[in-house]
């Protein structure tokens, strides 16, 4: 799977400002499960598996977080969801920068939010300018 780094880059500076917020500074790291398992039991203090992990720097009016996502939870999410890599790779992207933007997803009612999120702005990604 390869996605263009610069339409990311635009995509991602696009969803920020339809939020109403700027990117200062994001950083996305792709890691395996075993050092997703220990950042989650380390930082969050959840000894469970899960996809991506956003730590989130708040600054006034800017993003400013580094998000990690599980390479190999990113390819079982896609099949599980008969979704393309690239789409899950979207979606996992776009989960962590919406953290950043306020979106939560403790409550159903939050993971619904979150997911009609992704999926648009997936959608979005997805439209030839």
């Amino acid at each position: 799977m390869k996605l263009p780094r610069r339409k990311l880059k635009s995509w991602l500076e696009m969803i920020a400002l339809t939020e109403g917020s700027l990117i200062k500074n994001l950083e996305y790291n792709f890691v395996d499960a075993e050092t997703m398992r220990s950042l989650n039991r380390i930082h969050l203090n959840h000894d469970t598996d899960t996809d991506v992990i956003t730590f989130d720097y708040k600054e006034p009016d800017f993003v400013s977080a580094e998000a990690y996502i599980c390479c190999s939870a990113l390819v079982d999410n896609a099949a599980k969801y008969s979704q393309t890599v690239e789409n899950e790779a979207l979606r996992l992207l776009s989960h962590a920068l919406l953290h950043c933007l306020g979106y939560g997803d403790e409550t159903e009612e939050d993971q619904k939010m979150m997911r009609k999120k992704e999926e648009y702005y997936i959608h979005l990604f997805h439209v030839k300018h």
